[in-house]
């Protein structure tokens, strides 16, 4: 194996490439094959059976660095949620939904209650048993006018 040295000559230096005739041709390829990797279950399979790192989020708090190095064993940090309130899920660090937090035999769990449309906002929430939509509302608020309007006259 031969190492370099500095005491070892340079490169020549280039030549002047304007006065020198390059001899120029064609290219010839040959065709190309259709490699294209089609969708199958196979391809599927192995995304199925990929892991993927699923992290809850309870809350968080802002605070000074003299706080925190103040921090001790017994030390209890407020978080910005109250109790009752849905916990966060995050798929590989990205928000997906939204769950309460459950003792499930000795271990925490999640209960999850919304899934959340792809880029993390929540989709609105379906009408509840027995709640008014505004459509209802209003028509009910229009009746009662019209029936107001009828005994006044």
């Amino acid at each position: 194996m031969t190492q370099a040295t500095a005491t070892e000559a340079a490169p020549p230096a280039a030549k002047d490439t304007q006065d020198a005739e390059v001899e120029v041709h064609d290219a010839e390829l040959g065709e190309a094959a259709d490699t294209a990797v089609r969708a199958g279950t196979a391809q599927i399979d192995i995304l199925l059976d990929t892991t993927v790192e699923i992290a809850a989020t309870l809350g968080s708090t802002h605070m000074p660095v003299r706080e925190v190095l103040e921090l001790g064993a017994g030390a209890v940090i407020a978080l910005d949620r109250a109790v009752g309130e849905p916990v966060d899920l995050h798929l590989n660090g990205i928000r997906f939904a939204a769950g309460t937090l459950i003792v499930a035999g000795d271990r925490l769990g999640i209960r999850i209650e919304q899934i959340l449309a792809p880029h993390g906002d929540a989709p609105p929430p379906p009408p509840q048993d027995g709640a008014e939509t505004g459509a209802e509302t209003q028509t009910e608020t229009q009746a009662e006018t019209g029936a107001e309007e009828e005994a006044a006259s």
